[in-house]
């Protein structure tokens, strides 16, 4: 079978590094036959991506086994140029649209997961993730599953605001028709900053949020929104963008538990609300408005894929074009969006397992926009963050400004004194 990639597939090119550093036992034989196992209950790591006149398009069943392979290394340097690689390499058209790569070292074995963003989200790489370290030591059955598509989660969507949305489309494609093509390609590079909130202030954060009865990923938003307007103040992001997991609670019922897709949803909240001095009033705002923005979002999904598809997809030199006059308009730090993902509490392991797991790190590189975020996370029950944006976005100094205002509202918000709030509903942590 043979289907046409969409124009969001074609547009998000880009890879997820997902590196798990275990202690134990791992094997090769092992490790080749647990990637086995669960490529043949994915089939987008069955399909092959092969380029013709009009596009892309997907070609099911026809790739290879998932790469694999083995580097011994001698230093964190070297881990770091092996991690660097794996990230900024693209899959070919003839490759599985995942390859993993066992760095092996004296002090550690650690595993790269590298996906093609195409196929997958940040929630996906954990379940790969999850199901390969399974499989090391377990042979329970992975069930195969039919493909999912983006018509799939369209449905039979029909807007009252149709003609208004095709006519829309057509004047944006009739602009990106007079876009002349560029040929030089387009040189993302991101800049990465790792930090971690103390055992004590996460456990006290966590402790606070249940008191206020606010979900941490919306007390984390609040700090952000604070952070950014104390960093940058009128240069500040209009924007926060926060991706949101369709498959908990079969928000998007097409998208399983345990399936591959590359956008599980998303909602941005508009930054520089409210009082900057309370807190966790704000906390309790953002919680109830972060609720009401994923079930309005869970409405309009198919919609907006379905105008998605109304647009043609560019050429690859029309795109480098209109990714160079977006950059070139933004100018260095003048970015109207900045992403927030929030993975919750990272569990990748069974209780029975035969290894540790020692560190879990995740890495994003894009070929067409300049990234611009912030990852969270909790790993043995600890906060940890991941700053990444291209390096035109933001320099080092304001990464490091933005990271200490924002630990900053953090250390400062559990010190507050606790006012318990009316119920505002079941709580729930939101992550990606």
């Amino acid at each position: 079978m043979k289907r046409k990639l969409s124009t969001v597939e074609h547009m998000i090119e880009g890879n997820l590094t997902c590196l798990v550093s275990v202690d134990g036992c791992l094997s090769m034989n092992r490790l080749r036959l647990a990637l086995d196992r669960v490529q043949r209950k994915h089939p987008a790591l069955r399909a092959l991506v092969r380029r013709q006149n009009d596009g892309l398009y997907y070609e099911a069943d026809t790739a290879g086994p998932i790469p694999l392979r083995s580097v011994e290394i001698e230093s964190e340097e070297d881990g770091a140029r092996e991690r660097q690689a794996e990230l900024t390499t693209a899959f070919a058209h003839y490759q599985p649209q995942l390859r993993v790569a066992w760095l092996r070292s004296v002090a550690s074995n650690e595993l790269l997961f590298t996906a093609s963003h195409r196929i997958c989200d940040g929630m996906s790489m954990l379940i790969l993730v999850r199901e390969v370290l399974k499989s090391l030591h377990r042979d329970d059955a992975l069930r195969p599953y039919a493909p999912l598509t983006l018509h799939d989660i369209i449905g039979d969507a029909r807007s009252e605001d149709l003609p208004r949305l095709q006519r829309v489309a057509r004047i944006i494609n009739a602009m990106v028709a007079l876009i002349p093509g560029s040929h030089r390609p387009v040189e993302n590079k991101e800049l990465y900053r790792e930090w971690g909130a103390s055992p004590g202030l996460s456990t006290m954060l966590k402790h606070r949020c249940k008191l206020e009865k606010v979900s941490m990923h919306a007390a984390l938003l609040t700090a952000l929104d604070m952070a950014l307007q104390a960093t940058f103040g009128k240069r500040a992001p209009a924007w926060i963008e926060s991706p949101f997991d369709g498959r908990r609670g079969e928000r998007i019922p097409k998208i399983k538990s345990d399936m591959l897709f590359f956008s599980g949803g998303s909602f941005r909240i508009r930054t520089e609300q409210g009082d900057t001095g309370d807190f966790w009033g704000r906390a309790r705002a953002m919680h109830k408005e972060v609720r009401l923005k994923i079930e309005q979002e869970l409405i309009d999904i198919p919609g907006k894929y379905q105008f998605f598809e109304m647009i043609r997809t560019p050429s690859e030199s029309k795109m480098r074009s209109i990714v160079r006059l977006h950059n070139f308009l933004r100018g260095r730090g003048r970015r109207r969006v900045f992403s927030f993902s929030n993975f919750g509490d990272i569990r990748v392991l069974d209780e029975d397992v035969p290894f540790e797991l020692k560190d879990f790190r995740l890495f994003v590189h894009s070929f067409v926009v300049r990234l611009l975020g912030i990852f969270a996370y909790s790993l043995h029950g600890q906060l940890r963050f991941v700053y990444f944006g291209d390096e035109k976005c933001l320099s080092c100094a304001e990464v490091d400004a933005l990271r200490g205002h924002f630990m900053a509202v953090l250390e400062t918000c559990v010190e507050q004194r606790a006012q318990v709030p009316e119920p505002l509903g079941t709580f729930e942590v939101v992550a990606e």
